[in-house]
């Protein structure tokens, strides 16, 4: 089977994959979604896609990926416009592991935040991430708060 036929017809682009079994590739839904912050809490498990969908070459191996966004009105419509694609069957073999909210502030409005548990209740699994002080001034982190490790943890769990 040639490998072009099998590509997803997705409007975000895409890009062949190496088959993996222990590394989750983290989408951006827009810029700025906080993928990187995300990666950097774990290295060795996570690879950042940037804004395109990681496609195994192996169908037998799918590309599992979890889909990021900032907790801001263009963020969450952005997600919810990826959700609705994965929906559709647009994003193929890929595997939809959940999705990663980011909280902007400490004091996220509550519109927001409702939006996001809206938005992401079409996902299998939403993680809330919260606001890291200090991350625009002082870099990432040497620790992250639970959630993140929470989060892994879950992914973990639905992997194995």
């Amino acid at each position: 089977m040639c490998f072009e036929a099998a590509r997803p017809a997705s409007p975000i682009p895409s890009f062949v994959a190496h088959p993996t079994s222990d590394l989750i590739w983290l989408v951006g839904a827009h810029g700025g979604a906080g993928c990187s912050t995300i990666l950097m809490s774990a290295k060795d498990r996570y690879a950042d896609a940037g804004r395109a969908l990681p496609v195994s070459a192996d169908p037998r191996v799918p590309a599992r990926i979890v889909l990021c966004a900032m907790c801001t009105g263009r963020g969450l419509e952005s997600l919810r416009g990826l959700l609705a694609d994965w929906n559709a069957g647009l994003f193929g073999t890929t595997v939809l592991m959940g999705v990663a909210v980011t909280m902007p502030s400490p004091k996220t409005p509550r519109e927001l935040r409702r939006g996001a548990l809206l938005v992401g209740s079409a996902a299998p699994a939403l993680w809330r991430l919260p606001f890291i002080r200090g991350l625009d001034l002082d870099g990432f982190p040497e620790s992250y708060p639970r959630a993140y490790a929470k989060m892994l943890k879950e992914l973990d769990a639905g992997n194995m």
